[in-house]
C-alpha cells in the first residue's frame, strides 16, 4: 500500500477500530463499521463493504504513519 496515513488519521483510525467489532454483524455498538468507512473516506478511500473496511484499515494501521514535515 503506498497512502500512508498522517499521524492524526492513524490515531483517529486506530480508535475506531477499537469500537468497531471483529465481524459485521456481531454484537457491539450499532453502525460502527459505517463510522468506519465514513472515517476512511475522508481519508481519501472507497471501501466498497464493511469487510473491505476492516481489511483496509488493518492494512493501513499496519503500515503505521508518515512524519509530516514541519
Amino acid at each position: 500500500m503506498d497512502n500512508k496515513l498522517n499521524r492524526d488519521q492513524w490515531y483517529a483510525l486506530d480508535e475506531q477500530m477499537s469500537r468497531t467489532p471483529a465481524e459485521p454483524g456481531a454484537e457491539g455498538e450499532p453502525g460502527q463499521h459505517f463510522q468506519l468507512i465514513a472515517l476512511l473516506n475522508r481519508f481519501g478511500f472507497t471501501p466498497h463493504s464493511k469487510w473491505e473496511a476492516m481489511k483496509l484499515a488493518e492494512e493501513l494501521l499496519n503500515e503505521g504513519w508518515e512524519e509530516t514535515p514541519t
